[in-house]
């Protein structure tokens, strides 16, 4: 299994379990914006971290990956924060709060499997 594959297993049971914790706690409508906010934060955490798993086979790519992944993660915590407000959405609160809160959280897991060597690579030993 690769290692985006193991990323993303991983990556949806952690926010399942977020979800399901924090359904406990909250109304409908928030509810619903924790939800939203889980399948954007899978969405976008997914695509980031195929950039950089990809960026990681060659060293001069790595760091510009790892920035772009952040400025696309920073960008939709603003895009969905203006269209929430556009939207006139009842409960903002959750579905921000919830979405910052999964992009960090997968943001932390991520060194977990970008610590492996690369497919067929062999240590020199």
């Amino acid at each position: 299994m690769s290692g985006l594959v193991r990323y993303a297993v991983t990556s949806m049971v952690l926010v399942g379990i977020a979800v399901g914790a924090l359904s406990w706690f909250l109304d409908g409508p928030g509810r619903a914006g924790v939800l939203l906010a889980a399948g954007i934060a899978c969405s976008v955490q997914l695509v980031a971290f195929a950039l950089l798993e990809r960026a990681r086979r060659r060293a001069e790519g790595f760091f510009f990956w790892w920035g772009v992944g952040i400025a696309l993660r920073i960008s939709v915590v603003i895009v969905v924060g203006i269209a929430s407000a556009a939207w006139d959405a009842p409960r903002p609160a959750p579905l921000l709060l919830s979405l910052a809160g999964f992009l960090f959280l997968l943001v932390l897991i991520e060194p977990i499997f970008l610590g492996r060597d690369p497919a067929g690579a062999r240590s020199a030993a």
